[in-house]
């Protein structure tokens, strides 16, 4: 019993299979059909265009002798009363440039004579002759084929054309004759694959000139009645016939000289099928054999998925590196989980290390699985019935728990920051665990989870721009700000085309030579017609998650260079313009291409524009970052690395860095408790890079005593609000015009 219900189920396992096997079949066999259906429309076509081709030549050569007649039927209208042997010596000298057989001319009686080539004279009746009739009514006439053993292959066709008096009246018919070969050499020339024929025809159905190798006496004979109705009816185009052994033929009718003669074209349907069956067949056999392979291919995969299935559920809902739940499995469990609580009793809280990349970088990928496995480890062992979590990607948890009051998340927060530091990584002060929680209200029920997960993302987003392990709770404001984010981020790339983005410049003193302002470093301000001026603090973290930083970086870039250019035309002193680039934007393919070409653009000299880097670039790719220094210099840019010391540099670095120049902020040394302490390092960072040729310049600098010790320190330049704070462009050229020292403001003080 047990067997047979495994075997029914087995069946029906097989069935849709089958069934997608024999759609698939049907499908291909339409699809087939489809394209004889096709190929047929485009034999019809080819026959009617071969057809029409050797209807051309036809055409060509019977109006050539048309022309003739006519030519020379105008000419006797002017010969009033010649005598007949007059005229037959005329004809005798028409024709030797001709080739007529003969040529002659008959008067309204159809009583005539004439001429052949050798000048033989013979007399002729043709009153009777259809064709004879036909010219005497003013219209150009052929007539059938004729017997002659005068011709060459024994037949001949008659031309003839009337000849009017002075008066306008018939007076007779001119005549010619031409071999029926020079007809028949013409339609004898094979059609199609060289299996078709053509056929002239008049229009009673009945054979005018036949081609030597001819279907005449297969298919066109045994439809001889069907092909004259089609010339009655005056149809021209392709259709098929059959022979008496039922052999199929494609049709062509085309009028020769309407109302005399027809063309009729004729192929086997066979030659014209020829190649696309044998591909129709072709392609049959791959589909069957593929639909075999198929079927066993899916026999094999269900054996294998019924082996495997309790596997691959595991695999679909667990994390590799942890063994813990992944976002899927967590989905899953937490709308269980939901269904069954009061809301408004459980929060979901989202988390991840605020230096994670740095140990990853620094310490590496290993120390960094180790670090998550350990946080998974705690995770795992504080679940319970109220508490589930799991991890989501990267460095990247998130958990729902039943918990009413706020001191269980700070407690448990806590407790895993010191299990983390009991389990080896009491080593690691810096390691920081911001967390985003939403607290849910019964509203939220019927919400996704996803959903959920995302308010305590934004939360966690907050979390992440304060200070160590912050504890941030989502709330409208955390929405407010989040919607503007997005609503910022969508403003960008037309607030780009619209010029929104402002040029800003901080002048940079050269504190070593009386103060001298020696140049500005570039910033941005955003002019929104809906927020008015925004600061960069606010716009420039978002736009470093996505592109939108690379194409403000080039646009200010550029921007600085339409400055710079309008500047130094118009007799401005040369100064040194930095300029910021974001990290994201340095390993661009064709960034150093990029630049160079819009310097060369605007034609700034060499050694003006300066490139500045932040250091966090460091931890990305020391070697690259240094070839693409290397590479700027050689196309005449400056390059300085920004917020030296503060991260990921250090001394063993500094040997290595091609850099003009060097910025120390001076805020970040501030953190320090020891003010002498701290000089002493400021004071060697100058000192090694003075001897590595390297300038240095000291940022954030807001205090008079500050600036007395950089100067004594031999530090080069100084930037910040002791001397001038960021200002529009134009106000910098105007400070530019007005002096070239600045003197300490002592009003100015902080940012």
């Amino acid at each position: 019993m047990r067997w047979s219900k495994r075997g029914k189920k087995e069946m029906q396992g097989m069935l849709l299979p089958v069934i997608v096997c024999v759609c698939f079949i049907a499908s291909s066999l339409l699809f087939l059909v489809q394209m004889i259906i096709k190929s047929e429309e485009e034999n019809i076509t080819d026959l009617y265009n071969a057809a029409n081709q050797t209807r051309t030549a036809l055409l060509k050569q019977i109006e050539g002798d048309w022309q003739t007649l006519e030519g020379l039927s105008v000419s006797l209208q002017s010969l009033a009363n010649i005598r007949t042997d007059e005229l037959m010596e005329i004809l005798t000298d028409v024709n030797d440039k001709n080739a007529f057989i003969r040529m002659g001319y008959a008067d309204a009686s159809g009583q005539g004579e004439m001429v052949d080539l050798a000048g033989n004279i013979e007399t002729i009746s043709i009153a009777e002759e259809a064709f004879f009739q036909r010219a005497m009514e003013g219209k150009k006439s052929i007539s059938m084929t004729f017997k002659d053993s005068n011709a060459a292959g024994g037949y001949v066709n008659y031309f003839a054309t009337r000849v009017l008096d002075n008066d306008g009246e018939t007076e007779g018919v001119l005549c010619a004759v031409h071999s029926t070969n020079v007809l028949r050499a013409i339609i004898d020339m094979p059609l199609l694959k060289n299996s078709g024929y053509s056929d002239i025809l008049n229009e009673s159905g009945d054979f005018v000139i036949i081609s030597k190798p001819s279907m005449a006496e297969t298919a066109l004979s045994s439809n001889q009645e069907a092909i004259a109705e089609r010339i009655r009816e005056e149809e021209s185009g392709s259709f098929t016939v059959k022979d008496e052994k039922g052999r199929k033929y494609m049709v062509n009718v085309l009028p020769l000289i309407e109302g005399q003669w027809y063309q009729v074209s004729t192929v086997p349907v066979a030659v014209l099928r020829s190649s696309y069956i044998e591909t129709a067949r072709g392609i049959m056999a791959i589909i069957l054999a593929a639909c075999v392979l198929f079927i066993w291919l899916i026999s094999s995969q269900r054996r294998m998925a019924a082996e495997n299935q309790k596997t691959l559920m595991k695999l679909a809902y667990s994390d590799s590196l942890t063994g813990m739940r992944n976002f899927d499995g967590f989905k899953k469990d937490a709308e269980k989980f939901l269904s069954e609580q009061e809301l408004s009793a459980c929060l979901i809280w989202y988390a991840d290390f605020k230096n994670f990349k740095f140990i990853n970088d620094v310490l590496g990928y290993e120390e960094g699985d180790r670090l998550l496995s350990m946080v998974a480890e705690y995770l795992k062992m504080v679940e319970s019935p109220d508490c589930m979590s799991c991890r989501i990607a990267a460095d990247n948890f998130t958990g729902i728990m039943r918990c009413r009051e706020d001191e269980g998340l700070v407690r448990g927060h806590k407790e895993i920051l010191d299990y983390l530091k009991q389990s080896g990584m009491e080593n690691f002060p810096f390691l920081e665990i911001p967390l985003g929680v939403y607290r849910l209200k019964e509203s939220d029920r019927g919400q996704t989870v996803d959903v959920l997960v995302n308010y305590a993302n934004m939360a966690h987003k907050t979390a992440k721009e304060k200070n160590g392990s912050a504890f941030v709770y989502y709330d409208d404001d955390i929405r407010k700000k989040t919607l503007e984010d997005s609503s910022l981020e969508a403003e960008a790339e037309s607030a780009i085309r619209n010029r929104e983005f402002r040029l800003y410049m901080q002048p940079k003193v050269d504190i070593q030579n009386g103060n001298r302002i020696c140049g500005a470093e570039v910033l941005v301000r955003w002019q929104n017609p809906r927020l008015g001026l925004i600061p960069p603090g606010r716009f420039i973290p978002l736009f470093e998650k996505s592109d939108l930083i690379i194409k403000l970086d080039r646009y200010m870039f550029e921007q600085a260079c339409i400055w710079l250019k309008s500047y130094l035309n118009g007799g401005g002193r040369p100064v040194n313009i930095a300029v910021n680039v974001s990290k994201v934007g340095i390993f661009q393919p064709g960034f150093v291409e990029y630049y160079a070409a819009v310097k060369k653009k605007y034609g700034i000299p060499d050694h003006m524009l300066e490139l500045e880097f932040t250091e966090n670039i460091l931890a990305v790719d020391t070697e690259l970052f240094c070839d693409l220094v290397i590479k700027l210099r050689k196309e005449g840019f400056l390059c300085s690395l920004d917020d030296f010391g503060s991260g990921y540099s250090s001394l063993n670095l500094l040997k290595d860095l091609p850099v003009d120049a060097l910025k120390l902020d001076i805020m970040f040394f501030r953190k320090s408790r020891d003010v002498r302490r701290e000089r002493i390092v400021v004071s060697n960072f100058i000192n090694m890079a003075k001897q590595l040729n390297i300038t240095t310049i000291a940022e954030g600098v807001e205090e008079e005593d500050t600036v007395e010790f950089l100067q004594n320190a031999d530090c080069d330049v100084i930037q910040g609000y002791i001397f001038a704070k960021p200002m529009p462009k134009e106000e910098f050229e105007a400070m530019l015009g007005r002096t070239d020292h600045l003197a300490i403001n002592h009003n100015e003080q902080g940012y």
